[in-house]
Order: C-alpha cells, then sequence, then structure tokens
C-alpha cells in the first residue's frame, strides 16, 4: 500500500496542475460508455432478428401479370414428382407452387337436394333415409344430439343404385338431433361429398 500511494498523489497533482485533463478523462470515459452502450444495443437487436433460409433463384426469372406471378429456372427437370398422403403434399424442385391471399374455401361438396332425402321430419317412430345418387362408395351415417353427442353409427357399402335405410328412434327423447352422412371414395376412402340435416324428434 506504501507504494501504491505516491502514484495516486502523483495523479491527483498532475490533474490539478493540468485544468483540461480532469474534461479530457471524462470525455474519454463518456466515448468508452457510448461505445458500449451501443455495442450492447446492437447485440440486442440482432438477438430479436429472425433468419430463414431463402433461394436465389439465379438461373431464372419472374414477371408478374395482374394478380398472378410465374417463375421459371433454366436447368430444372420438367417432370415434377408429387408425393402425397391424407394429411400432405410433397414437391420435388425449387420452384414450389404457392398461392397467397386467398380465402380458404370448403373443398368438400354437399349433397345436393335431391341426392339424399330424410323423412318424415318431424319423426316419432322410424327415420327413412334414402340415397339416391349414383356414385358408389362407402357412406356413414351418424346420429348426434344437440349436445354433439353420437347416438348412433351405421357404415354402408352403396354401389350406385339407391338405398333406403330405416332407423327405428322411437326410444329417443324428443329434441332436434343432427343426422351427418359422409360418402367415402371407393379406391383411395378419402371424403368425396358430406351432408348434414337437421332432425326433430316428437313424442
Amino acid at each position: 500500500m506504501k507504494n501504491k500511494l505516491p502514484v495516486i498523489a502523483l495523479k491527483a497533482q498532475s490533474s490539478l496542475s493540468r485544468p483540461g485533463a480532469s474534461f479530457k478523462l471524462s470525455f474519454a470515459a463518456g466515448k468508452s460508455l457510448l461505445f458500449c452502450l451501443s455495442f450492447l444495443f446492437s447485440g440486442l437487436l440482432a438477438m430479436a432478428q429472425s433468419a430463414s433460409p431463402s433461394v436465389v433463384n439465379i438461373a431464372g426469372q419472374s414477371t408478374s401479370v395482374g394478380n398472378f406471378r410465374f417463375d421459371w429456372s433454366v436447368g430444372e427437370s420438367a417432370a415434377v414428382n408429387t408425393m402425397d398422403n391424407d394429411k400432405l403434399i410433397i414437391t420435388n424442385g425449387l420452384l414450389q407452387f404457392n398461392v397467397d391471399n386467398q380465402p380458404e374455401v370448403n373443398l368438400v361438396a354437399s349433397f345436393l337436394p335431391g341426392e339424399i332425402r330424410v323423412y318424415p321430419n318431424p319423426v316419432k317412430n322410424t327415420l327413412e333415409i334414402n340415397i339416391l345418387h349414383a356414385n358408389k362408395g362407402r357412406h356413414q351415417i351418424e346420429l348426434m344430439d344437440g349436445k354433439g353427442v353420437k347416438i348412433k353409427e351405421q357404415q354402408l357399402n352403396y354401389t350406385g343404385m339407391g338405398a333406403l335405410e330405416k332407423w327405428n328412434l322411437s326410444g329417443l327423447p324428443a329434441g332436434q338431433y343432427i343426422l351427418n352422412i359422409r360418402q367415402m371414395h371407393p379406391v383411395n376412402g378419402r371424403l368425396v361429398k358430406k351432408g348434414a340435416y337437421k332432425i326433430l324428434k316428437v313424442n
């Protein structure tokens, strides 16, 4: 400690003998503080930014016509393989099909008024479900109550020649029910058409 005291006194004397030394010291400290704050801010800004992978099409161009944009590339195979299942579709290649700002639409068609007939409605005892369209495929018929609980279900292998199903509803309490009918594709089993019908049960 005795060796350090003269050095501190010498620095104090030097700053007193030069009036501008204290200003220069504080200015240098301010520059250091400003540098540290700017470095810290840039680090926080870099952390807030997100980087996502992107592809640059250097062997092609793009153009826009109205609401459509067309992209093409040189050297890419014209035969694009498509692999899909019931949840996703995968295609290969640099350019991928994409549609932006399009409203969601229901891709599953509904039965036409003359394709499914449900009667009588209101029903007291027996409900008749008449399938009249000519499309083959498995049909799934479900009866739901007002709370969405499944009351009855039946699978029907429809041949496209018409079918009549009779359900006994005499044991059900009075109220409103929903009859859901879904038609599946005969080969891949995908949903092709659907329909929902309100059924009023009376006693």
